[in-house]
């Protein structure tokens, strides 16, 4: 007996569901108190003969909410996109735009002198300039292997 409300459900039906339900959390976004960093920022990285440039799409993040940090070959671009203050309470249809805490660790190609590193700030585009430093040569090392 069927109860009230309920019908019978093959394969075909539970998985048009759970592509329902898979495509619905790619859409979602939770709050950043709960899930840390909520988005990454696309970046461009490129090098001339004599430095590595990055560039991050930071549109929306002001100045003073970037960090930009070297840890060893990583480059560590963080921050945080605030919403907007004097926005009025609205109700979404559709929303794709992230706000919150983001990070993004890039490997840089060459090594570089991160002491040296610039940054500036533009129209919501980053940009860092590491000069590049010669690589060390690697060097030989043997290694005693115990005799038992």
């Amino acid at each position: 007996m069927e109860s009230a409300g309920t019908r019978p459900v093959g394969p075909e039906e539970i998985q048009a569901e759970m592509e329902r339900f898979f495509a619905h959390l790619g859409r979602r976004k939770g709050p950043p108190y709960y899930y840390g960093k909520v988005w990454v920022p696309m970046c461009d990285v490129s090098e001339t003969e004599t430095e590595v440039i990055v560039v991050a799409d930071l549109g929306g993040v002001t100045k003073r909410d970037v960090t930009v940090r070297v840890v060893g070959n990583i480059l560590v671009l963080g921050g945080v996109r605030k919403e907007p203050a004097n926005a009025p309470r609205r109700r979404y249809r559709q929303m794709e735009i992230n706000y919150g805490p983001f990070e993004r660790s890039l490997e840089l190609p060459s090594p570089v002198d991160a002491e040296k590193a610039r940054a500036s700030y533009d129209d919501g585009f980053l940009e860092v300039r590491l000069p590049k430093v010669a690589p060390r040569p690697g060097r030989e090392v043997t290694v005693d292997v115990p005799a038992e």
